[in-house]
């Protein structure tokens, strides 16, 4: 039941608390305009129930609180039958208007039709919020999948012309592990975007489990093969690379690290991936490459759809990949500076229980 607060101007309130009292409602008291503004200042009311006489004057009263954020609805209980002052509440806003003096269960019964009639919008409001955050998730949640698509779908398509290419067996059989790579990451990816919604309905699925970091970054940085990355990417590994992670979720945030760096770095330029594992409690990837990022993006860049200028693509990359170090419990840096290039660190706990939440993969993307 939605809580309601019942804000009551008038010189002797009590009678109304108790013909209006129900489960889920509370009064606040008002004998004067101000000390009514002032009660709805310091707490929201749904409804204000308005009393006139003495100081009271109904419609000009209706008119402040109408003004306020949120306002409240309004009804006027006046004592004397006239019809331009009725007319002048209606005009001032007011959602009812009575005339003493009027029978009690009627009273009660309107109040109590206002009140369901306020819940049921707001429960409305609510929903449409909820379908709201939903569409705008579906959208992303689509933007991300085409977004990851592109780097497997490359290896792939480049894949298959150097098969067309190269008759040596050997070649084609690496080049074929590529390829099948590169479609199982594909898979992972809409797999993923399935559990996202599935998840709605059962929330804290994740498929964390041990892995070897240092296998998974040779299998994402093979994948960029495409003539114009071959040779540009250099892998360094060092330490204890065991951790425990969601590999599909890690890959592709080594992949959009990897693949911004190849697209918006210098061109030409080399790019390096590092996986460090010597400390006990983390691991990092760092993935460096010689460009630069103009000041005043650096500090969005990790936002949804902030992107570079003469920036092609989406903006997704690296938001992508601060919500999968979130889901890990870790964190992403990123630094870039001119003659210094531009560095981005993912910093990650080796173990789960080191401060991954079961439920924290919420609003996450496919991959």
């Amino acid at each position: 039941m939605i809580p309601q607060r019942i804000l009551l101007v008038s010189a002797a309130p009590q009678p109304l608390a108790d013909l209006l009292a129900g489960v889920g409602r509370d009064f606040a008291h008002a004998a004067s305009p101000d000390a009514a503004l002032a009660s709805l200042a310091a707490a929201p009311c749904a409804l204000a129930l308005i009393e006139e006489g003495g100081a009271v004057d109904g419609p000009a009263l209706i008119r402040s609180l109408r003004a306020c954020e949120p306002a409240p609805a309004c009804v006027l209980l006046m004592h004397a039958d006239d019809a331009s002052r009725q007319l002048d509440a209606w005009q001032a806003g007011a959602d009812d208007c009575l005339v003493a003096p009027i029978d009690p269960r009627l009273l009660a019964c309107r109040i109590d039709r206002l009140l369901a009639t306020l819940a049921a919008r707001l429960r409305l409001e609510e929903r449409c919020a909820e379908l709201d955050e939903a569409l705008r998730n579906a959208e992303l949640l689509g933007a991300v999948l085409g977004h990851d698509l592109r780097n497997p779908l490359a290896a792939i398509a480049t894949g298959a012309e150097l098969l067309l290419r190269n008759p040596d067996a050997d070649g084609v059989r690496r080049t074929a592990e590529r390829m099948r790579t590169s479609a199982q990451r594909m898979a992972g990816m809409i797999e993923r975007l399935l559990e996202v919604v599935r998840s709605r309905a059962e929330p804290g699925r994740t498929r964390f489990e041990r892995i070897d970091l240092g296998a998974l970054a040779r299998r994402i940085a093979d994948e960029f093969v495409r003539p114009e990355h071959v040779g540009r990417v250099d892998l360094r590994l060092a330490g204890a690379l065991d951790i425990d992670a969601d590999a599909g979720a890690l890959g592709q945030a080594l992949s959009n690290l990897v693949g911004n760096a190849l697209k918006h770095g210098e061109a030409g330029g080399r790019v390096t991936l590092g996986v460090n594992g010597s400390a006990a409690d983390t691991l990092s990837i760092t993935v460096h490459n010689p460009g630069c990022i103009a000041g005043g993006v650096v500090e969005r860049v990790t936002e949804a759809f902030v992107r570079r200028e003469g920036s092609q693509g989406l903006g997704l990359g690296l938001h992508i990949v601060t919500q999968i170090a979130a889901l890990h419990g870790g964190r992403l840096g990123l630094h870039s500076a001119a003659g210094a290039g531009t560095t981005a660190t993912l910093v990650l706990p080796r173990r789960r229980e080191a401060g991954v939440s079961e439920s924290s993969d919420k609003g996450l993307g496919a991959g």
